[in-house]
């Protein structure tokens, strides 16, 4: 951390509303910055966003005024992060920009409701001791966090979803989970950054800091980086993208090209290899069609995978029943290597408006971004997808940023994680790296490789340190090798995982609830102990 405290502008200072407005600034550009964007990021600068939601709740006149100070911050750094949302909305589901924009503005301005409730916190502890102020701002960074990921269902920009690009940064996820190290992040840098001298606050924030890194360093010198793990509990894989435009994916006539991609490709693969027998992965909905409602494209797929003695993994839409109540789900399908198949999974946390369309908005032109599929439905399974020895916790798409998903399929047994997913919806946008960043902490959590394999990239293998230890390119059609490890042992986080929301929750209340400190002043206006 190269901040010092006296680069912060004091409470005083952001009372105003020029000094308000340059401190929320860079707090919004201070979380563009810290994540994947179409710059240059520079993780640790994220760090300044809960700084400057915290300056401006404690410095606001009123309740009011803290909560939208908070929210404009918010809504102006989600707006300059999540810009792409507008793009599937535009390019997939054919609204013009000036009604696809203000889509893109509207999430975000939900998501920014965090930012105002932070500050809005801010306001009420800063008449709190200094350790209590911080303590309680942790825990509702914390509790905000996990709230919104149940509650609103797009848990993009936390904290340590940054973070993670620089894996050092969130090792001790595998003891307190994600969560809980933005949490710890945003109370060491509230200890050391906050203005006004206070030797012992300062000695917290460094103490912390010390222990994140210096925690983080011995995991990853403990397991070095290896991207071609070898011995029994080992596995070689084969990704492989189509780069479908997603625009024609779902064309019948274009289904027989598809089809010939995928099996032009991995054998070309194979081909390259003709010793390994990997584990093949084609990405969400590779096959874009009922598999067995087409005879020969069933019998190709099945003869691929038994003449390669490899096991298959791909995406497909899955179909029950018939008429009015057919169900259609969003399904991996695993064939064995002896062309049977061996078990599927079907998606479980559907994406609002590319799966399903909420019932109070119904409205036309939302339903074509469902294009040939329409409204698919949930699936109920969390169970692995098994061949021999080998477990697949399976999460599709953006289920991998969801840490009680992957906590789940490990519980259930899983010994590998696999995401397949298709972020070929948001074009050359930060969208992808963000995709992969947030995945990759599920892998620390929960002490598993995972193996994420997309339709146009980023496809990866992540090992149980968060670090993507083989990556391939994107907008192209290409195979990828590499190998991943099997793992059995659990993680610190998910023995306690369920302990970590009421502790959050409890920990934030017990500080809103606090007794504030007693002014020694004769003035009126609030006293900011937690600057003293």
């Amino acid at each position: 951390m190269s901040l010092q405290p006296s680069s912060l502008p004091s409470p005083e200072f952001c009372r105003t509303a020029r000094g308000a407005f340059l401190t929320g600034a860079p707090g919004a550009l201070a979380l563009w910055a810290g994540f994947a964007n179409d710059a240059v990021s520079l993780p640790p600068l994220v760090l300044l966003y809960p700084l400057c939601l915290a300056l401006l709740g404690a410095s606001a006149a009123s309740r009011g005024a803290a909560l939208r100070r908070g929210w404009l911050c918010a809504w102006a750094g989600h707006v300059a992060a999540l810009y792409w949302l507008s793009l599937p909305v535009h390019n997939v589901g054919g609204l013009p920009w000036p009604l696809a924009v203000p889509c893109a503005l509207f999430v975000s301005a939900c998501l920014a409701a965090a930012g105002g409730l932070f500050s809005l916190a801010a306001f009420h502890l800063r008449q709190r001791a200094a350790l209590i102020f911080i303590a309680g701002l942790a825990a509702t960074w914390y509790s905000l966090e996990w709230l919104f990921a149940v509650v609103a269902g797009f848990p993009w920009l936390p904290l340590a979803g940054a973070l993670t690009a620089w894996p050092v940064l969130t090792q001790a996820a595998d003891s307190v989970g994600a969560g809980m190290v933005g949490a710890i992040w945003t109370a060491a840098a509230l200890a050391l950054c906050w203005p006004g001298k206070a030797a012992r606050r300062r000695g917290v924030g460094l103490l912390l800091i010390v222990l994140l890194l210096g925690y983080g360093a011995w995991r990853l010198q403990e397991t070095p980086a290896d991207a071609a793990p070898s011995g029994p509990d080992s596995l070689s894989v084969l990704f492989v993208e189509g780069n479908i435009d997603q625009n024609i994916k779902w064309t019948p006539a274009f289904q027989r090209k598809t089809t010939e991609i995928y099996l032009t490709l991995t054998q070309a693969g194979l081909a390259e290899r003709p010793a390994e027998k990997p584990l093949i992965i084609w990405p969400e909905t590779a096959l874009p069609y009922d598999l067995p409602r087409f005879p020969l494209y069933d019998e190709a797929v099945r003869m691929l995978a038994a003449s390669a003695q490899s096991p298959l993994l791909t995406g497909l839409p899955g179909f029950e029943g018939s008429g009015p109540t057919q169900r259609v789900y969003n399904r991996a399908l695993l064939i064995g290597p002896d062309g049977s198949p061996r078990g599927s999974y079907d998606k479980v946390h559907l994406v609002p408006f590319g799966e399903y369309v909420p019932s109070w908005l119904d409205w036309e032109f939302l339903a074509a971004l469902l294009q040939e599929v329409g409204t698919y439905t949930p699936g109920k399974s969390a169970e692995p997808l098994r061949n021999g020895r080998l477990a697949l916790g399976m999460l599709i798409c953006y289920e991998g940023v969801f840490p009680w998903l992957a906590q789940e399929r490990v519980a259930k047994g899983a010994n590998i994680l696999v995401d397949i997913s298709n972020d070929g919806w948001f074009g050359a946008t930060p969208a992808p790296r963000q995709h992969l960043y947030l995945t990759a902490l599920r892998a620390i959590e929960q002490r598993r490789w995972i193996l994420r394999g997309t339709n146009t990239g980023i496809s990866a293998v992540i090992d149980h340190r968060g670090r993507p230890v083989v990556s391939g390119g994107q907008f192209r059609q290409q195979w990828l090798w590499g190998r991943a490890r099997l793992m059995d042992d659990v993680s610190l986080y998910h023995r306690l995982a369920p302990l970590f929301p009421p502790f959050g929750l409890l920990l934030c209340l017990a500080a809103l609830f606090a007794p504030a400190m007693r002014s020694t002043s004769n003035t009126t206006r609030p006293q900011h102990a937690a600057t003293e």
